[in-house]
């Protein structure tokens, strides 16, 4: 059975919707006063309890239904950007014909999070545009856009992987 309770009864186990985490329900590792540490993804982070949207408690979440139409083959991956320093790759102030491998090892390690966080700075925009064509051919790019403004803007490239 699935309840929705108040945010200040989250407790270890449950599953929260935390907003700036997306709309999916994530788990509830330990509480700590109103600081809760919750795993995402492969990662674990803290978020207050203030920012719980909904909390649900269930012996287990049932999944979102799959899409009318869809048969077998890949399944599309559905990633929430949060950037750390594993899948940041910072260009400011190197020269274009240094940033071609740099690229693509960080392609590399970001596949486990789903996504990549490119810092060209905003400059002119040789940087971004050499960085943006070379993403375009890559096979493991799904697609890429600007930053929000808060996260760099135009001056940071967010690209979703495969």
């Amino acid at each position: 059975a699935v309840t929705a309770v108040g945010r200040e009864e989250a407790e270890a186990g449950d599953s929260v919707i935390v907003r700036r985490l997306g709309e999916e329900p994530v788990l509830v590792e330990s509480r700590k006063g109103k600081q809760l540490t919750v795993a995402y993804g492969g990662l674990t982070m803290k978020v207050k309890a203030a920012e719980v949207a909904r909390v649900i408690k269930a012996e287990r979440v049932v999944p979102p239904p799959k899409a009318a139409g869809r048969k077998g083959g890949k399944r599309e991956r559905r990633v929430t950007a949060v950037r750390v320093p594993s899948n940041t790759l910072d260009l400011r102030g190197k020269r274009l014909n240094e940033v071609g491998d740099d690229v693509a090892h960080a392609l590399d390690r970001a596949m486990d999070l789903g996504c990549l966080y490119i810092i060209t700075g905003r400059g002119t925009g040789q940087m971004r545009r050499f960085v943006r064509e070379r993403l375009a051919e890559d096979p493991l790019v799904a697609r890429f856009e600007d930053a929000p403004e808060p996260e760099g803007g135009n001056g940071c490239t967010i690209v979703y992987l495969r």
